[in-house]
């Protein structure tokens, strides 16, 4: 399991890194001359999230009573889009004439993230009698675009 925050982003960026060499598309590439040459042009890196939750008429009674809670209407929707119009790159940079060549250009990385998430209707009820919670209506909406 991925505790850190450090361990996270690597794998996130090893994760990136891979898919950019094998999205890679026919762009042209750049002309390159030298022992170790890399070329990576219009790729498109999507990563959509979308994350919905609902924690709703949730009664904990420790020591309790007739206590009552009514109907609870929970809705949650988290939506995340990454589109891309139009093909690929345009082609790279200019001649490059070098031991290492590095040629980075025209890719689109999209990471949209939608979240949404209800708590709602929750009661916590100790050493307690009689208690009534009323109708609760719950709504969390989401949304993340990316569009290149």
């Amino acid at each position: 399991m991925l505790r850190s925050t450090r361990a996270r982003l690597s794998v996130f960026a090893t994760a990136a890194t891979l898919s950019l060499g094998a999205a890679a598309g026919p762009a042209e590439a750049a002309p390159q001359d030298g022992l170790v040459n890399v070329n990576v042009v219009g790729n498109t890196v999507q990563v959509p999230i979308g994350i919905a939750t609902n924690v709703c008429g949730v009664q904990a009674n420790v020591l309790a009573a007739a206590n009552l809670a009514s109907p609870v209407n929970c809705t949650s929707m988290a939506d995340a889009t990454a589109t891309r119009s139009g093909g690929g790159g345009s082609g790279g940079g200019g001649r490059q004439s070098g031991l290492i060549n590095l040629n980075i250009t025209d890719n689109v990385i999209q990471v949209p993230v939608g979240v949404a998430a209800n708590i709602c209707g929750v009661q916590a009820n100790i050493l307690a009698a009689g208690n009534v919670a009323g109708p609760v209506t719950c709504d969390a909406t989401g949304n993340a675009d990316a569009d290149a």
